[in-house]
This record gives C-alpha cells, sequence and structure tokens, in this order.
C-alpha cells in the first residue's frame, strides 16, 4: 500500500497544477475582457444644422458715413452700440461719482430681467414639440458659442436657452407665471431710477446709428477718396494704418444706412471673384454672422501683382461698427445641411459613411457630402434610413471610437 502512494501523490499534485493554470487562464481572459470593456472610450458629437461656406480671405478697412458726439468725463452708456437714434435721444450720462454708476448698471440688469421674463409668459397656445425643438436648438447654439469662443455671442445664446426654457417649463406647467416676481422687480427698478435723475446726459444731434468711443474708434476718411486709391496706394495705407478719429468725444453716429470694405489681395484671390457680386462678408473674433454683401469693384493691377476689391453692405450692427483695419472673410458661396466632424469619416464597402450611436448600438449610416474643409463635413438635411445620405439631425455621430462595426455593441 505504501509503494502506490507516491504515484497517487504526483497524479494529485498534477492535476491540481491543471486547475491552477485553467483558473489562472480564465481570470486572465476575464480581466483582459474587463479590461477592454472599461477602457474601450468612444466619443461622439451631435450631428447639427450648420452653414459651410467657400470663401477668401481679404485684407482691408470698414469706412462708414459718420459724425461725431462730442463729449468727455466719467460717461454712462443708456443706448447700446448699434441701437438706431433720432436726433435729442439721451446718448449718455455724466457721472459725479462712482455710485452713480453702479447704480446704471443695477438699472440695466433690471431692465433686462424683466424683459426676458415678459417675453417668458408669451408661450401660451404654443405646441409643445416646437418649444421643446427650441430649447434644444437654443442650447446647442449656447455650446457652440462656448466652443468657438465667440464671447460676443454668448451673452445672447444664453439669454435665449433661458427664454426658450422658461417658456417650456410654463407650458408643461413645472413654473408658474412670474407676474409676482416681475412686481417686486419693477418696484425696485423705479426706487434705482429715481436715485439717477437730475445728471448731466449727451444728446444726439442727427438720425443714424449709435456707437460709444469705448467701443470704436472709426476711420476718419471718406469714401471718395478711397474710391479713387489704386490697389497699391490702398495696401500702402493698410500698411502704415489709417487715420481714426480724434480724442475727447462721447461716440459717433453712423448717418449712412450702409458701409463699405476696401481690401487688397493677390491676383489668384482676386480672379475667384470672378461673375460674383453677391457674397457674404464677416470678421472672425467680431462678427461671425456672415452678412450680406455686393462687390462694387475689382481693379487689377498687373505690374504689383495685386487687385483691390470694394464691397459694400448694408448690414448694421454693434460687432460692425467696431470695425477698422480687418483681415474679412467673404464667403463666395455658401451650404446649408447637417455638420459632421471630418475624424467620423469611414468608407465601408466602398460607401462613405459615419458610424451612429443607437441605443448601445453603433450603426454605418451613409453619407452625401455637400461641403468639406479640414476639420468638417457637411451633408444634407433630408437624411432618411435606405437612401445615400442617412445621418439626420441631432445624431450621436462616432467621431473617436476603436473596433467600429455595423450592429455591434458599444
Amino acid at each position: 500500500m505504501r509503494e502506490n502512494q507516491p504515484p497517487r501523490s504526483a497524479g494529485v499534485k498534477a492535476f491540481l497544477i491543471a486547475i491552477t493554470l485553467l483558473f489562472v487562464v480564465a481570470l486572465g481572459y476575464v480581466g483582459l475582457q474587463l479590461y477592454t470593456i472599461l477602457h474601450r472610450t468612444y466619443r461622439t458629437e451631435t450631428a447639427i444644422a450648420y452653414t459651410m461656406a467657400d470663401s477668401i480671405s481679404l485684407s482691408g478697412m470698414a469706412v462708414f458715413e459718420t459724425v461725431d458726439v462730442p463729449g468727455e468725463g466719467n460717461l454712462g452708456y443708456i443706448v447700446a452700440d448699434g441701437e438706431r437714434v433720432s436726433a435729442g435721444t439721451v446718448l449718455a450720462e455724466r457721472y459725479t461719482d462712482e455710485s452713480q454708476g453702479v447704480l446704471r448698471e443695477r438699472l440695466d440688469r433690471l431692465d433686462r430681467t424683466l424683459e426676458l421674463l415678459s417675453k417668458s409668459q408669451n408661450s401660451t397656445g404654443s405646441d409643445l414639440s416646437m418649444l421643446t425643438t427650441q430649447t434644444r436648438t437654443a442650447l446647442y447654439n449656447l455650446l457652440d458659442q462656448i466652443d468657438t469662443a465667440s464671447y460676443s455671442g454668448i451673452a445672447q445664446a444664453e439669454e435665449d436657452f433661458l427664454l426658450a426654457q422658461n417658456r417650456l417649463q410654463i407650458s408643461t406647467g413645472q413654473a408658474d407665471n412670474f407676474e409676482s416676481v416681475m412686481a417686486t422687480l419693477q418696484q425696485e427698478r423705479e426706487e434705482v431710477a429715481g436715485q439717477l435723475g437730475g445728471l448731466q446726459t449727451i444728446t444726439a444731434g442727427t438720425n443714424g446709428y449709435f456707437v460709444s468711443s469705448v467701443s470704436a474708434n472709426p476711420i476718419s476718411m471718406d469714401q471718395e477718396t478711397l474710391d479713387a486709391m489704386s490697389s497699391a496706394e490702398l495696401r500702402s495705407l493698410l500698411e502704415q494704418g489709417a487715420e481714426t478719429s480724434p480724442a475727447g468725444l462721447a461716440g459717433h453716429i453712423i448717418t449712412g444706412f450702409s458701409w463699405r470694405f476696401y481690401g487688397v489681395c493677390s491676383l489668384e484671390t482676386a480672379a475667384r471673384l470672378d461673375g460674383i457680386t453677391k457674397v457674404n462678408i464677416s470678421v472672425p473674433g467680431k462678427e461671425n454672422d456672415p452678412l450680406p454683401a455686393t462687390v462694387v469693384e475689382v481693379t487689377e493691377d498687373e505690374e504689383t501683382g495685386t487687385a483691390k476689391v470694394v464691397i459694400e453692405c448694408r448690414s448694421i450692427n454693434a460687432n460692425v461698427l467696431r470695425f477698422g483695419i480687418e483681415e474679412a472673410q467673404v464667403d463666395l458661396t455658401t451650404y446649408e445641411g447637417i455638420r459632421i466632424d471630418r475624424s467620423a469619416l469611414h468608407i465601408k464597402d466602398g460607401a462613405k459613411g459615419v458610424y451612429v450611436k443607437y441605443g448601445d448600438l453603433q450603426r454605418f449610416r451613409r453619407i452625401t457630402i455637400l461641403y468639406e474643409d479640414e476639420n468638417y463635413i457637411l451633408v444634407p438635411k433630408d437624411g432618411a434610413l435606405g437612401t445615400e445620405n442617412e445621418v439626420r439631425l441631432y445624431d450621436e455621430v462616432i467621431v473617436e471610437g476603436t473596433n467600429l462595426q455595423d450592429g455591434k455593441l458599444l
């Protein structure tokens, strides 16, 4: 009996080793799967409505028909930049101590809040789906303004979102009307306004669009002089820097309904304007929304290899009135559709498309490209399953991920 024990002990030992190895392999497999799941990263981006353009850059200056508004001291502006005024309109107050400026800011803030709450209540009878869409669109617009660092548009985008959200809450019964709150704020407004009575004021001497000297210092050159310049003369003026309005002014009133942009470019760039009269113009960082404009002159100079381009625009707002010497973007052709990040593009069975997140599944959706640049692709808005363009508005497009497959779990 003792002679048979060693073989049995060796067999048990081998069996235990086999079991241990099997356990280690199983544990490693489970660990590998857990690692894959926990470290599998997917990043999505919402497909939003967007406008892209085939454009050129143009160095030049914006010129307006202006009338100076005299005034110095510690001024508090009542009229916003870009606001239409008439002769006699009070433009600013002259403060004698700092507390008056604080009161004016408080009064302006109360006015904006009251206006927002008043608009919020105008949702009676509105379709719930429409209010939901407005809220979602306003949110995406706010996020887009933040993402592009468009600081001038963030405040308005935030107000639009709050307005849409307030209307939705009232319509769904999540919030009552704001009449009691508005009554309290109105009483506070009257008290603050009473403390600002009797201040010295600066008024408009003519009709037009107002811009404060704090915000802008327009170029003091008339359009007739610039119209007579050659492209070489205009380029020299841009390099030297044009003369601006003198100091000691409260602001300026733009008396015309239009303004002109005088630019210089290469002959190759000018050739792209051949046959084009209607364009859109913007100045990234100052006025990001393209404004409709007309090309009134393209004069080429073969000797210098440059061309003078004159563009006229009839849209005036606060951002436009701050223009001086700028690098403008001129859109020659615009396209409207749904924007997709270029990194989301894949080719499957010879078809261009993207992977879209539907619940816990990833699905390949074909696309038709309207326009593209180095960052984004634009596809038509009328996407439908089973067509050549299947991506739809607000789809969650996968822009980063590994092992993407149609129908696979995320």
